[in-house]
């Protein structure tokens, strides 16, 4: 719990993009899953993202509002909406990608230490908690349905 929590934490400040500009961590991570999946429809980016379509598709409004997205509609499906970043998107983009990899460098550093064996065992331990925490959202979202 107190990792969630930090995670939390973390997930609630806004994230500097430039001198000028800051975005809730979701929209950054919105960013992230089209720069990743340039050209995706809006279902593929909320399958990515682990969010409805309908939290994909306001994200992706405010972020084309910010000028940071564009919307087009797919050739052979007049409403099917695609998903691709702008220049300003890719620096934004780029900006977080560099972040994230200086933050994993480090981690991977600390890892080193670990054997393969040990590394092994967590990462069976994550794989068992992260089947937990699928069924529990399955649970509550079909619940709520």
């Amino acid at each position: 719990m107190r990792i969630i929590n930090k995670h939390l934490r973390i997930e609630a400040q806004p994230i500097p993009i430039s001198e000028d500009v800051e975005l809730p961590a979701g929209e950054v991570h919105c960013l992230q899953a089209i720069g990743l999946n340039e050209g995706a429809n809006l279902k593929s980016i909320a399958t990515v993202m682990g969010v409805s379509k309908s939290a994909v598709s306001q994200m992706v409004s405010k972020l084309e509002k910010k000028g940071l997205v564009r919307k087009d509609r797919a050739l052979d499906n007049n409403k099917e909406l695609l998903a691709s970043l702008t220049g300003a998107g890719w620096e934004a983009f780029n900006i977080h990608q560099e972040f994230h990899e200086r933050h994993m460098h480090n981690l991977l550093g600390r890892l080193d230490e670990f054997s393969d064996p040990q590394i092994a065992s967590a990462s069976a331990i994550l794989a068992i908690v992260e089947t937990v925490v699928d069924e529990r959202v399955t649970e509550i979202f079909n619940r709520s349905k």
